[in-house]
């Protein structure tokens, strides 16, 4: 990692410039025969205190010349917005800060082929003047192998917090071109790369919306069914109008608990006839919404369904979820995971074994197998998974739970 310290900045920093065409800076993109490093979050506004996932995507490894052996990067944030707080550890061996084990996430496709080393992402502060930190992810590969991110999936992420005191601001999680080592198969650098940043909005919402599920908001009350409960979320909405689930965030409440019951993280019991409202409170900002409780049967619950919404699982607790081993008709799937109470499956893991097309309807926003829309999927560090309790209806699949191997094993006539 000696080419990382400070002293050979201005070596790599003459090196830039030798190679400005290739190297587009921290929101360019590669070229069509150019590596691509390519830094993204799923939520572009975060709050205060709240955790990010940073994905990082190396893409475009296909010409001859650009192929990867190895790989150093470094990332920059700004140290206003983000800090590594509850996510790094002191490795006595290594000498360093490193990443905890449960706060960055590698593809499953890397444990099972052995073709990559990723060490874990460690802090630096490359220049303690210039208000930034920094991260380094090292990347080799193994048994002659290239590097080659799967389509569509971050090669690596990892976790940064927001801070408390962060103040309302425009920031970026970008690729530091100078500090970044690429080499090729005989150990020569790759000087010409692209990259593109995360730019992201820190800050209170300006308003804070209580919604059913992950329904569009409504004015309208929420009408609920006599000792049933309901789950709600809080959807904060930006000043840039971007929006944002935050619902473990915020502080809830109800007017009244004789007829609705404190909501813990959102989910909400109904205990009595009447109305009562729900509150969601961040900071200063305080969303409300009106709830009627009726008797089982009442005309005023008799709504059209809308079954075709995403789960949206907190991330940080997803990526800590028990992996699970996935079996169809015999043949290993990737792995799955358990969150909630609930079994997710790799949907396009699962549709390539079975030889099934992935398709995707408009009208309700969801993914189809064999033309019928999938009630409950998410997608995760580029992966989406579908709720297991879904494949009967879907594929008329047969499954069952092997304890002793955690596995699930999923059997349908419907194969290549």
């Amino acid at each position: 990692m000696n080419l990382l310290r400070k002293t050979t900045r201005t070596l790599l920093a003459y090196a830039l410039l030798l190679s400005l065409v290739g190297i587009t800076g921290i929101a360019s993109a590669a070229g069509s025969n150019q590596v691509s490093i390519e830094v993204a979050t799923r939520e572009t506004s975060l709050i205060p205190g709240s955790s990010v996932m940073v994905n990082v995507k190396l893409s475009n490894l296909t010409h001859e010349n650009q192929k990867l052996r190895s790989a150093v990067l470094a990332l920059s944030y700004d140290e206003k917005a983000f800090n590594t707080e509850g996510k790094i550890r002191f490795d006595e061996t290594l000498g360093k800060y490193i990443w905890r084990a449960d706060t960055y996430v590698i593809p499953s496709k890397t444990y099972e082929t052995k073709d990559y080393l990723i060490e874990a992402p460690y802090p630096v502060d490359l220049d303690p003047a210039d208000g930034r930190q920094e991260v380094i992810l090292s990347i080799s590969a193994l048994n002659n192998k290239y590097i080659d991110s799967e389509k569509d999936e971050a090669i690596i992420s990892f976790y940064l917090t927001v801070n408390k005191e962060a103040p309302t601001q425009n920031t970026s999680i970008h690729v530091l071109a100078q500090e970044t080592v690429l080499k090729d198969a005989a150990g020569n650098s790759i000087k010409a790369f692209g990259s593109t940043s995360a730019n992201v909005y820190v800050g209170i919402p300006k308003q804070i919306e209580i919604v059913r599920g992950t329904l569009p908001p409504t004015s309208d009350p929420f009408n609920v069914s006599l000792n049933s409960g309901t789950e709600l979320n809080a959807l904060a909405i930006f000043n840039n109008g971007d929006t944002s689930y935050i619902t473990e965030f915020t502080s809830w409440d109800t007017t009244d608990q004789q007829v609705i019951t404190s909501p813990i993280y959102g989910n909400i019991q109904a205990v009595a006839l009447g109305k009562a409202e729900v509150t969601a409170t961040f900071g200063n900002v305080t969303g409300k919404h009106e709830v009627q409780v009726y008797p089982k049967g009442a005309p005023e619950l008799i709504v059209k369904e809308v079954v075709y919404v995403t789960r949206i699982p907190d991330e940080r607790l997803f990526a800590k979820a028990a992996v699970v081993q996935i079996k169809v008709n015999g043949k290993t799937a990737e792995p799955g995971r358990i969150f909630d109470g609930a079994t997710y499956v790799p949907l396009r893991s699962v549709s390539n074994l079975l030889g099934i097309e992935v398709k995707y309807d408009n009208d309700k926003n969801a993914p189809t197998l064999k033309g019928k829309a999938v009630p409950h999927f998410y997608t995760f560090s580029g992966t989406t998974y579908i709720w297991a309790r879904d494949l009967p209806v879907l594929l008329g699949a047969k499954m069952s739970w092997d304890s002793k191997k955690t596995t699930l094993n999923i059997e349908t006539s419907v194969q290549k």
